[in-house]
């Protein structure tokens, strides 16, 4: 009996032992890699694994340490791995665990799973209405509309408004609280339909991101808070946004004419578009540099905490921006998402109109 214990174990191996050993090696490996600081890699590899540079980073985990450092003494990881760990999943797109496998961050799935929910939680609280927020003083917009009214002959423009879908896994069929029709949009695939408005230094001003695939754009304006507040203050400030046909006309959100069957009306929509493409390459920045929103990554998570991530790449795409650091042109994704053109015709769109023909009178007479 003996004997053939014996020639099993020379002939087969002790599987469980290999097992065991295996485990115990990864133990150590993972030790030893949260023992290292990701400063040890040089700029280029930094910037390859985390798209940002060391300085942007830097920055990231000085404002998130004060807020993370009281967990360290329950899971013994230190912040700046769990502030890597999350921007490296951000940047790459990749799954929990590739993330926690890799040779940099050496955290288990479950570990990595607990350190996203708990960053991507303190940058929300802590973070987002710091670096997301839409223009209220007098200088903020004067800026703003400065630019647009020197580049295009525009005026009193604050923003430019577009909307983007963010790919997400297929939530369960049978979730009454999200259900999965909900999430297809029209080119036929699970997303957020993500509203977003930048300004001319591709800053995010505001974003929402609550919104199935299926919303139309125009639906999520007019349940947008920037557009409660444009309405509210437009009487002391004409001012507005610049929207493509997917927008209902309104006095706070000009869109181009529909049929441009004259000289001036196609030079309007002229400068309108290419005012306009300031958003779109805002969105194509922001998925060129946070590669988890492309739509070929999608986002394994629920609506929720879908959300979440996109408002965190939101955050974080604005510290890139007053960092100076700058994403590569060839990393800049475009898409085309643009939502079906509807006409609308109420008394705003009648104001709305007006507007626009002052606009014309001005840039024919500047």
């Amino acid at each position: 009996m003996n004997a053939v214990r014996i020639n099993n174990l020379f002939l087969f191996g002790d599987e469980h032992g290999n097992e065991r050993e295996d485990s115990r090696r990864l133990r150590i490996e993972r030790v030893l890699i949260r023992q290292r600081t990701v400063y040890r890699l040089s700029d280029e590899e930094f910037r390859t694994n985390f798209r940002i540079s060391k300085h942007t980073f830097e920055r990231i985990l000085h404002e998130l340490t004060p807020h993370l450092i009281g967990t360290l003494r329950s899971d013994g990881i230190c912040v700046e791995k769990k502030v890597a760990a999350t921007i490296r999943f951000l940047a790459q797109g990749s799954y929990q665990k590739g993330v926690g496998n890799d040779f940099i961050i050496g955290l288990s799935q479950p570990a990595i799973s607990k350190v996203l929910n708990e960053v991507l939680d303190c940058m929300h609280i802590q973070m987002c209405f710091k670096y997301v927020k839409f223009p209220i003083t007098t200088e903020e917009k004067t800026r703003i509309s400065d630019w647009f009214q020197t580049r295009f002959k525009i005026p009193n423009v604050i923003g430019m408004i577009d909307g983007t879908h963010i790919g997400i896994f297929p939530p369960a069929v049978n979730n009454e609280d999200y259900p999965e029709f909900a999430y297809v949009n029209r080119k036929k695939f699970h997303s957020i339909n993500t509203q977003i408005i930048v300004d001319h230094e591709y800053r995010i001003l505001n974003i929402n991101a609550k919104f199935p695939g299926s919303t139309h754009d125009s639906h999520i304006w007019r349940m947008s808070a920037v557009r409660q507040h444009l309405c509210n203050t437009y009487r002391n400030s004409k001012e507005w946004l610049l929207g493509d046909s997917g927008y209902p006309l309104e006095p706070w959100l000009l869109t181009p004419f529909s049929n441009p069957n004259n000289d001036d009306y196609q030079m309007f929509n002229n400068a309108h578009s290419k005012a306009r493409s300031t958003v779109e390459r805002a969105i194509g920045v922001l998925k060129g540099r946070w590669r988890c929103l492309c739509k070929q990554r999608n986002l394994h998570y629920k609506p929720p905490v879908c959300s979440k991530i996109i408002n965190a790449c939101a955050t974080l795409h604005n510290i890139c921006i007053q960092m100076d650091d700058y994403l590569p042109v060839d990393d800049i994704l475009m898409d085309n998402y643009d939502d079906d053109v509807i006409h609308f015709g109420n008394t705003m769109y009648n104001v709305g109109d007006q507007n626009r023909r002052e606009v014309i009178a001005y840039m024919n007479n500047n």
